[in-house]
Formats: C-alpha cells, sequence, structure tokens
C-alpha cells in the first residue's frame, strides 16, 4: 500500500500557516483535516502561497510533488476556492487526485471584485491585488477547458456558499467528478467533519 500525501491549497487572501509558519487551527477545516491526517500517517502539508504569481505557485508546487514522488508517496491536491481552482490545475499537470472544497470556477473574472486589496485578512501582510492578476489566470482556465486527459475531481459543497454559485458549481461537474454537497453552510466549508468518512475512499484509493 502506497504512502499518502495531501498538499492543501488555501483559498484567495488567506493562509495556513501564521507568520511564525504554525498552522492556523483556529481554521476548522484545517484542524479537522490535520487531525484526521495525524490519526492515518497521512503528510500534510499546508503552504502558504501568493496568488500574484499562479506560475511560480504551481511550479513550487510541481517541486513538492516531486519530491514527495521521489519518497514513494501518493500525492492528492487538495484546495478551498482558489485552492481548489489550482488543485484541478495541478491534476491536470500531474494526473493526481483533486479533492476541490468551494471552487472557484472562473478566478478571471470573481476575483475582479476583489482589486484594491491592500493587506492578507489572515496574516497582516501587506501587498496589492490588480486587475493584471486576475486577468492572468484567463491562461489556466482555457487550459483546463480544452483538456483532454481525465481529471480525478471530487467536488466537496456548502450550498449556503455566499460567493460561489453552488448550483453553477454542480452543474459544471456533474458527470465529470464526484460532487458531495451539504445544506447551509458558507463559503469557508463548515462540514469537513461530515464530509472525511465520505472522501476517504478517494483518498486511499479504495
Amino acid at each position: 500500500m502506497s504512502k499518502q500525501a495531501i498538499i492543501y491549497l488555501h483559498g484567495f487572501n488567506s493562509a495556513s500557516l501564521d507568520l511564525n509558519g504554525q498552522l492556523l487551527i483556529s481554521k476548522q477545516k484545517l484542524r479537522v483535516l490535520q487531525a484526521f491526517c495525524a490519526e492515518h500517517a497521512i503528510v500534510f502539508l499546508t503552504p502558504n502561497l501568493d496568488y500574484r504569481d499562479f506560475q511560480s505557485l504551481v511550479e513550487d508546487r510541481l517541486f513538492e510533488w516531486n519530491q514527495l514522488l521521489d519518497q514513494g508517496y501518493e500525492v492528492i491536491f487538495m484546495g478551498s476556492s482558489m485552492g481548489g481552482f489550482s488543485s484541478e490545475y495541478l491534476a491536470l499537470k500531474t494526473g493526481s487526485k483533486a479533492i476541490m472544497i468551494n471552487p472557484a470556477l472562473c478566478p478571471s473574472q470573481l476575483l475582479q471584485q476583489f482589486i484594491g486589496v491592500s493587506a492578507n485578512y489572515e496574516t497582516g501582510q501587506p501587498y496589492q491585488w490588480t486587475l493584471a492578476d486576475c486577468l492572468q489566470y484567463q491562461l489556466y482556465e482555457q487550459h483546463l477547458q480544452h483538456a483532454r486527459q481525465a481529471i480525478d475531481r471530487t467536488i466537496l459543497l456548502d450550498m449556503g456558499d455566499q460567493l460561489i454559485d453552488s448550483a453553477a458549481t454542480i452543474a459544471k461537474y456533474q458527470g465529470i467528478a464526484r460532487v458531495i454537497s451539504f445544506e447551509g453552510g458558507s463559503h469557508g466549508f463548515e462540514h469537513m467533519a461530515e464530509a472525511l468518512p465520505l472522501i476517504e475512499p478517494v483518498i486511499f484509493g479504495a
């Protein structure tokens, strides 16, 4: 049986680690995932990401994936919102599985509402978000749209997501992904504890 690793990718203008490099266990889904991975001896990587340079983000995650592959791990990309989009793209590039939580559907458009953001809301680190930062994603959206190879996708949805239309997500992925939805909740996804037993077969390849 192969060893398992999850590379977890947080959403836009967020973080998984504080400024001291410690997991933000105040986030319920991270706390639940950390406990699950510890219980099942799964390597759990939670890098902080800069969505202003998606190409570098992809290259860094591919480097991590290669390192884990060399150590005999089966890698799953898992992420929330923009992390869901990123997980899907990395699954396309690597043939790995993607577990996408309330995934961003069209970042080049969705992220334009955040133009002018000047600080990460988790860490307080200053930065600027611009139109050019949004438009870089058009290329990657096209790559996914025109991809010919199958992608192993699992979608986790809170139907109460206030940022992304859950019905549009279901319509987009029905027939090409496992879609697991929960009533209520929010864009932050509040059903990780309930979702884990349902995605455990995906993680372990059952």
